[in-house]
């Protein structure tokens, strides 16, 4: 007589049997931004509702229960070699097991639902030709143009910003530069259909320390559509952070893209902090890439000399970016970090290990976004 297989086997033949054939299709591009428009919005939606329910991060502590349940495997089962003929302790290891494989096969479902798929979704624009429609080569004078116009939309916004009677910047409530982000963003999505929906909070990460020694400021949990911070990020980075990271909870996970509508999102803001948080961003991007071309162009002394013939960011910008890093410093320096002595190791670990993502997303990574940004206002600018 045949023997039956048990209703666990079976689920998990099930979802094992789903996992496979969502990742063979997530190698069809046009399957990719099917889903990714059409479908990753019910469950973003869904999830972010859900999890802004509780104040914390649930994303981060299942991700420390996932860590201590794999510890946990490897202790049982390195005492299974010595109690495996103990009945009692063999039921339990087995039980414990199959209860680690039933969480494993869930959670490499959510990650291929809420992240895999929409990540190999098309870039923003024409599906069909890909990356390469925003990649045309650019001349240095376009670059030049475009660098030199975020100076000077920089140094404006400087002046337009809210300053107390010392001529402080005053920075704007976590909550109000949230809401004038999203109302910025969501106007976006007649262009990006991705941004509509649900805009949830953006949570402080607990591990916030380790996030500061690896220069992040943000993170998202693919499991729960949970945008976390780094609580030590510069209050003036803030908006933009939130708005990188809600474009990433919104199905946009390629970086650049992510990076560009942030930009947008802050840029296209009613209010002058939150636009300055957005410029200053995209100051740095442009102000090293144009660097570097010239550099690649004239060689280094004769770029540095034209660089430095080129408009330059006011010293009042340069006062706020340093205040606001001594204001971020401080508010580090007030709580304690017993593991510091770890940073070091944690900052050239993370160095390593940004290599490694530069070279296995390539064309996703951050710096592109500048080719995003001279896209955008070819036609405009130039």
């Amino acid at each position: 007589m045949k023997k039956r297989i048990t209703p666990y086997w079976l689920t998990i033949i099930i979802i094992a049997g789903l996992v496979v054939f969502l990742n063979i299709l997530a190698c069809i591009r046009g399957f990719c931004d099917f889903y990714a428009d059409n479908i990753y919005g019910l469950f973003c939606d869904i999830l972010g509702k859900t999890m802004d329910i509780f104040p914390f991060a649930v994303g981060e502590i299942l991700m420390y229960l996932f860590l201590l349940i794999i510890l946990m495997s490897l202790i049982f089962s390195a005492l299974f070699i010595f109690l495996r003929k103990k009945s009692r302790y063999k039921k339990f290891y087995l039980h414990y097991m199959k209860s680690v494989l039933m969480i494993f096969v869930f959670v490499i479902l959510l990650y291929t639902l809420n992240w895999i798929i929409p990540f190999r979704s098309s870039i923003l624009g024409d599906k069909n030709l890909g990356r390469k429609a925003y990649t045309r080569a650019y001349t240095l004078e376009e670059v030049t143009t475009l660098r030199n116009y975020i100076v000077e939309e920089l140094n404006e916004t400087s002046k337009q910003v809210g300053r107390d009677e010392n001529g402080h910047l005053i920075y704007r409530d976590y909550k109000e530069a949230r809401e004038k982000v999203s109302e910025s963003m969501k106007a976006l999505s007649k262009d990006y259909p991705r941004l509509k929906g649900y805009y949830p909070d953006m949570k402080i990460a607990l591990c916030s320390t380790a996030l500061e020694w690896m220069d992040i400021a943000g993170y998202n949990y693919p499991y729960t559509m949970e945008a976390t911070y780094n609580k030590y990020i510069t209050r003036l980075s803030y908006p933009n952070v939130y708005a990188h990271e809600i474009s990433h909870h919104h199905g946009y996970y390629q970086e650049d893209e992510a990076n560009f509508l942030g930009y947008l999102g802050c840029i296209n803001s009613d209010d002058a902090f939150i636009r300055y948080s957005g410029y200053i961003d995209a100051y740095y991007y442009l102000d090293e890439a144009y660097f570097e071309t010239l550099i690649n162009v004239f060689g280094k002394d004769e770029a540095m000399e034209i660089y430095k013939e080129q408009p330059k960011i006011k010293k009042q910008v340069y006062i706020d970016l340093v205040e606001a890093s001594k204001e971020a410093e401080e508010r580090y320096n007030k709580d304690d970090h017993p593991m510091e002595k770890l940073s070091e190791t944690v900052e050239k670990t993370s160095e390593k290990g940004w290599e490694v993502h530069e070279q296995m997303l390539s064309e996703n990574y951050y710096d592109d976004v500048v080719g995003l940004l001279l896209y955008y206002y070819d036609g405009k600018l130039y």
